[in-house]
Parts: structure tokens; sequence; C-alpha cells
């Protein structure tokens, strides 16, 4: 008796492990669109001391020309090719007296971004072109020598500080 029900448990246990037991996998898909909106942007960031100090103070400052470079002076960003200009918004001017012309100091770029510089750029109350076609970039970083070449055109003028503004533009192309 013990081999009647040995051989039918034998029989149902390989029964059992020969038929594994499987869950049907189906695929299912979606497509997903991705977007990517773009906006043409530009900026200019000046430098953590933008400001640009001449200092004439003894008789040996007037007798040759004179340069503050100013490293890192502005950042441009923008994610197309642009044109860089410099303008001043007058002549230089003390606290009462005769103004000084402004094509004393002269600004020649010392990086381009891939641009093409353009030398010796003197100031002027008329945009000038001081980089032309720099490629887009996402931190082009500008030094720039400011340069009064010439101190005889600061004879006979009163001591004072003379000062005028410069702006810089960066204009997408």
């Amino acid at each position: 008796m013990k081999k009647n029900l040995f051989i039918p448990l034998i029989a149902l246990a390989a029964i059992c492990f020969g038929h594994q037991a499987k869950a049907q996998v189906t695929a299912t898909s979606q497509p997903v669109t991705v977007n990517i909106n773009l906006t043409d942007a530009i900026s200019i960031t000046l430098g953590a001391s933008p400001t640009v100090n001449f200092a004439y103070t003894t008789a040996a400052d007037y007798t040759a020309s004179k340069t503050v470079e100013k490293a890192g002076h502005f950042t441009v960003v923008s994610n197309k090719p642009y044109n860089l200009t410099v303008v001043a918004t007058g002549a230089f001017t003390p606290a009462g007296g005769p103004a000084l012309n402004v094509v004393t100091v002269t600004v020649p770029a010392a990086s381009a971004n891939g641009g093409t510089p353009v030398a010796n750029v003197p100031l002027s109350t008329t945009a000038a072109s001081l980089v032309t076609n720099s490629t887009a970039s996402t931190g082009a970083s500008y030094t720039v020598d400011y340069t009064i070449a010439n101190p005889a055109s600061l004879l006979n003028l009163g001591a004072s500080a003379y000062s005028t503004t410069v702006t810089y533009t960066a204009t997408q192309l």
C-alpha cells in the first residue's frame, strides 16, 4: 500500500515542479513630448570695482601716457553672437570749470570672445564699435585698458576731478 501511495505522490510532485506558473507580461508604451523653449538672452555684468581712476599728482605724471587696466571689467552672457559698443555720455566735466574733450581716453579691448576687437577706440558721445561678431557665451569676461596717451591735453586745466559716464552695449546679431 505504501508503494501505491508513493508512486502517485511522486507523479504529482513531478507534475507540480514541471509546470511553473508564469505571469502574463504585456508591454505598453506612451510617447511623451519634451519641449525646449528658448528666448534670446543677453546681459552685461560689471566687475567688482568698475570705476576707473587716473591720478595725476606729480609733474612726472604729466610727461608720459598712462593706462589703467581693468581686468574682468565686465562679463557678457549671450545665447547668440553679438557686437559690443562703447559710448560716453558727454565730455569729462569737473565741478565748475572747462570740460575736457572725451577723445583723450582710448578703450582697446584686451580680450575678445572669439570676435574681432577694434584697436584704440576713442571715447566719444557717439557709440563706437569695440568688438564685432563675438561668439555666444555663458560668460565672456572682458579686460579693458583705459589710456590717456597724450597728457598734454590735460595742461592748463584746473585741479579738479573730471568725470563722465561710459556705457557698454552688447547687441545680438
